[in-house]
């Protein structure tokens, strides 16, 4: 997943919010007019421009069952929105905005704030049901935070869609803990006038306390597993790991490993290559991975150029198939020349023509170790098992 960027307010305290609201009119007229995002723009807002359909298709409506299926279908949405709404819903009274929040599809599940508030955001079709995201509706807080992975702050015409340029909204993401997905997203909005860069901290502080206490329930729901998970580890002496299907480790024996592991190309029946541990056979009991070290071992890597891939052999005379980019595959095809191996600044010189892009080399070595593990070799750089280029 890409990381959370740093979100930025829509409005300094120092700026006034007239002036500041009729320039970035005069920059919404010029994207408008032109199609081409005018310098000026903040740099979240200007990537949602830049993202914009043509037109809008509009907000699509679910009726009230599929809400309240959707609310109660992921008991870590359900946590997150009580002690969000636990939080927050005081400060919406007192600032005279209401609190959204929605899940990964972009359908808002709940809205809360006060009435003459909620009016003018239901004359908007802002309401429990509608799907809100930039697709639908365009550069807003809740669609524009989630696509982004990052809190966000949409002053006025900042918003792509001229209805809502009467309005303010701060929006941050809610991470899933589980695989570090957008597990839906809040916002606090109101009228122009509620405008402030301290709502992008309330918003961003809140967020932070409740993702953590995300974070501890899914570790303490790992723990719960892990006496029953321990009878799937097999008999005493053989190395294995029990995971889950994001690969949260909940049992291991024999085996020194961090809280997840990272298994190119995801867990599948078969064997997996797992960087720093090697290869394993992977078997699914129920909605868990049993992991116990394969005995069998490579004996060679063919390199194939289209489509690019190395292709790992092994002596069972089975197969696996890694996908390579054009420039891992021709950075694989180098080393294969040069069984002795090469240096960083050597297989720099060889793959850019020049030696001062080493941090790149290395770089691009530790993203194809993630699929081949040991057979690529470091210091030198060199293959460790025989190799074919086709």
């Amino acid at each position: 997943m890409p990381p959370l960027t740093r979100p930025s307010s829509a409005l300094r305290i120092d700026q006034d919010p007239r002036v500041h609201l009729r320039h970035l009119d005069s920059l919404f007229e010029q994207w408008s007019s032109t199609g081409a995002v005018p310098t000026g723009v903040r740099e979240q807002v200007a990537r949602s421009w830049q993202r914009q359909p043509t037109t809008y298709h509009g907000a699509d409506y679910c009726p009230a069952d599929e809400v309240a299926h959707r609310r109660a279908a992921d008991p870590l949405l359900n946590h997150a929105s009580a002690a969000l709404r636990e939080r927050l819903l005081t400060s919406c009274t007192d600032t005279a905005t209401e609190l959204v929040l929605c899940d990964s599809d972009g359908v808002v599940l709940w809205v809360a704030g006060p009435p003459n508030v909620r009016k003018r955001s239901e004359n908007l079709g802002f309401v429990e049901g509608a799907s809100w995201t930039e697709k639908a509706v365009g550069t807003n807080a809740l669609g524009t935070a989630m696509a982004d992975r990052a809190p966000v702050q949409i002053f006025g015409s900042e918003h792509s869609h001229p209805s809502h340029h009467s309005w303010v909204c701060t929006g941050a993401p809610i991470i899933d803990p589980r695989d570090e997905s957008v597990l839906g997203a809040i916002t606090l909005s109101g009228g122009l006038r509620t405008a402030h860069p301290h709502t992008l901290s309330l918003v961003c502080s809140t967020l932070d306390a409740v993702n953590a206490e995300l974070r501890t329930i899914h570790q303490d729901g790992l723990r719960s597993r892990s006496d029953a998970a321990s009878g799937l580890l097999g008999p005493a002496g053989a190395d294995s790991l029990v995971v889950d299907g994001n690969g949260w480790v909940i049992a291991t024996r024999g085996i020194a490993v961090s809280d997840r592991l990272f298994v190119p190309g995801g867990l599948a029946s078969g064997t997996v290559w797992i960087p720093s541990l090697g290869h394993f056979d992977a078997n699914p009991v129920g909605d868990l991975w049993q992991l116990r070290r394969a005995t069998r071992s490579a004996t060679s890597l063919i390199l194939q150029a289209e489509p690019p891939c190395a292709v790992v052999s092994f002596d069972d005379r089975e197969q696996a198939t890694h996908p390579l980019t054009r420039r891992q595959f021709d950075l694989l095809r180098i080393v294969a020349a040069h069984p002795t191996g090469l240096s960083a600044r050597e297989l720099s010189t060889e793959l850019y023509g020049g030696g001062d892009h080493t941090v790149t080399v290395r770089a691009e070595v530790s993203r194809i170790r993630r699929s081949l593990g040991p057979l690529l070799a470091p210091r030198p750089y060199r293959l460790t098992v025989p190799s074919i280029c086709r």
